[in-house]
């Protein structure tokens, strides 16, 4: 009985107790918001090895009663453990965790220090990328200048909301050398670019460099002849320089002995800009370009050389006045160059004895010059490289089948006649007709007779503007209407008894005037009619457009016991003004 009243007794005291505490008043005191903690992707305590300066970071944030709003992140080239005191640091507001850091070098070694704070939702949050100073309180600096006025916008809830302390890491970073390589060949992308195994006195070379650390790292080029131990033979070039061309003046060739000094442009050739001059070049002789780049650290690539492995690069003096280009790959190609060489020797005076000829069609065949292919001689810069390489010559001599080389023409004829050389282009025409009106931006002419002159055509056609066959010895007249002293009389060579040839009437252009017409055509029932003009000369006497085969009209006629050397000591000498010359100091 005593042991059941002591437990009623308990019962009772509890109740009691439970009873007074729902009547007790409690007071309402509300939690401080507690800061949240960054951490960084290695603990504070861990060792980082050197490493190059492109970096991934990570970073996280912890908020124990709250979210991670976002974050400020900063860093400095320096070796710290602790952000500075006062925190005068410019941060970046950041919603993201991890980035890819590109630390700038601009020496071989560097320690940079990041700072990431975590900021809570107490903070309303800012556009990302923002400035944030936290010095001399947390404030906005929308101008970005560091120093809190009337732009900026004050930030008084950020003190409450910033992890006081940092995430702070230091990374020992390395600079890493950059590398370069030969750009790829402009017409061509599949390939790589490199330079015909063999070019007179000009040449130009593209490359592309890049940096580990950042291309904005990259500093300068410097290029070398053949021997870079020599002194002064490194030539610098600045980093916006790409494409560079050497080219010798003639008048310096001229007078050279095995070796000369190139000047270096940049640029295209209108555009060019002289960078400086390179010594070592060899004439008659192999050479090798040599190339690097450097970084703002001071370190070089390493080097790279144009020809590489088994191929090479033969660079020839230039000693004639007149560059035949040859644009022809018919069986008679080589026939075509005799005529060409032995007339130009038969002018008087004896100054064409000596020519040098390029050909452009090497290594191709009538299919590749129908879609546009380069031969191997064609430089793959043809501007400015061709245009360079014309200029070594007062005289261009183009002649080509009927596949003309059109896209190599239209980058560099029109160039090479406006700053003062002279353009004789013999050519024929297949059937399509100048489909670009390339012709037109180089030739004086406004037009060609686009007559079809298929081989379906019947047997005995009507007459047409045109013909694909014209006899043998059949007679081009000298326009009667120019009041200069007149052209020689030409004829087709005697054999064979016709010649395949794409003949079509040329049109002038209006400041240009007729030099040739073909004569009627006494046949029996004529397959063309008329008398087709088929050679123009432009206003400025620079430049002779024929529509036939030069080489082919080299029969002797009534009047012209010479033949085709005849024609050429009219043109050369006579038609193009010597007032206009090239400047020799320059090309």
């Amino acid at each position: 009985m005593r042991i059941r009243n002591i437990g009623r007794s308990l019962w009772v005291v509890g109740v009691l107790f439970l009873f007074n505490s729902c009547n007790e008043e409690i007071t309402d005191v509300p939690h401080v918001n507690q800061q949240p903690r960054t951490f960084l992707w290695l603990f504070p305590d861990s060792t980082i090895g050197t490493g190059v300066s492109r970096q991934r970071l990570h970073w996280w944030g912890e908020d124990p009663d709250g979210l991670v709003s976002g974050f400020l992140f900063s860093y400095l080239p320096a070796q710290m453990n602790a952000p500075p005191s006062p925190d005068t640091l410019r941060y970046s507001w950041v919603m993201r965790n991890d980035t890819l850091m590109s630390f700038p070098l601009d020496t071989l070694f560097r320690y940079y220090t990041v700072f990431v704070r975590a900021v809570d939702n107490t903070f309303i949050g800012l556009p990302a990328q923002s400035e944030v100073r936290l010095s001399p309180s947390p404030y906005w600096d929308k101008n970005a200048n560091g120093i809190f006025d009337g732009t900026d916008e004050s930030l008084p809830t950020l003190s409450g909301a910033v992890d006081p302390n940092a995430a702070i890491e230091t990374f020992p970073v390395r600079n890493t050398p950059p590398t370069i390589v030969f750009a790829q060949n402009p017409n061509d992308q599949t390939i790589g670019l490199k330079q015909p195994d063999t070019t007179f006195t000009v040449a130009t070379f593209s490359w592309k460099a890049t940096d580990p650390d950042g291309d904005n790292t990259l500093s300068s080029y410097r290029i070398a002849l053949n021997d870079t131990s020599a002194p002064g033979a490194w030539l610098s070039i600045l980093i916006r320089d790409t494409v560079v061309t050497l080219t010798v003046p003639r008048a310096r060739s001229d007078a050279a002995g095995s070796e000369v000094t190139a000047d270096v442009y940049g640029g295209n050739f209108l555009g060019r800009q002289l960078i400086g001059q390179l010594p070592n070049l060899r004439l008659d002789a192999l050479n090798v370009l040599y190339v690097q780049v450097k970084d703002v650290a001071g370190e070089y690539s390493p080097t790279i050389t144009m020809p590489s492995g088994t191929q090479h690069w033969f660079v020839r003096r230039p000693r004639g006045s007149v560059l035949l280009v040859s644009d022809y790959v018919t069986s008679d190609s080589t026939a075509a160059l005799t005529t060409y060489r032995s007339e130009l020797a038969e002018v008087p005076g004896g100054q064409f004895t000596s020519v040098d000829q390029l050909n452009i069609g090497r290594g191709l065949t009538a299919n590749d010059k129908r879609i546009g292919k380069y031969g191997a001689l064609v430089p793959p810069f043809v501007d400015p490289a061709l245009i360079f390489t014309f200029l070594l010559y007062d005289y261009v001599i183009w002649y080509t089948d009927q596949f003309p080389s059109l896209g190599v023409a239209q980058l560099s004829l029109f160039t090479y006649t406006q700053s003062g050389g002279k353009l004789i282009f013999s050519t024929t025409f297949e059937n399509s007709v100048d489909p670009r009106g390339a012709l037109r931006d180089f030739a004086p002419i406004d037009s060609i007779s686009s007559v079809d002159l298929s081989p379906t055509r019947p047997p005995v056609p009507p007459p047409v503007a045109g013909d694909t066959r014209i006899p043998a010895n059949f007679i081009v007249y000298a326009d009667s209407n120019s009041t200069d002293q007149p052209y020689p009389r030409l004829a087709f060579n005697s054999t064979p008894p016709n010649h395949l040839i794409f003949m079509r009437p040329i049109y002038r252009r209006t400041d240009a005037r007729y030099l040739y017409h073909l004569q009627a055509d006494i046949r029996p029932g004529p397959r063309y009619y008329g008398v087709p003009d088929v050679a123009v000369a432009d206003g400025l006497r620079r430049t002779i457009f024929v529509g036939l085969p030069l080489h082919l009209l080299n029969n002797t006629v009534e009047g012209n016991p010479d033949g085709l050397s005849a024609f050429f000591t009219r043109s050369l000498l006579q038609e193009f003004s010597p007032s206009h010359r090239i400047d020799r100091t320059r090309y």
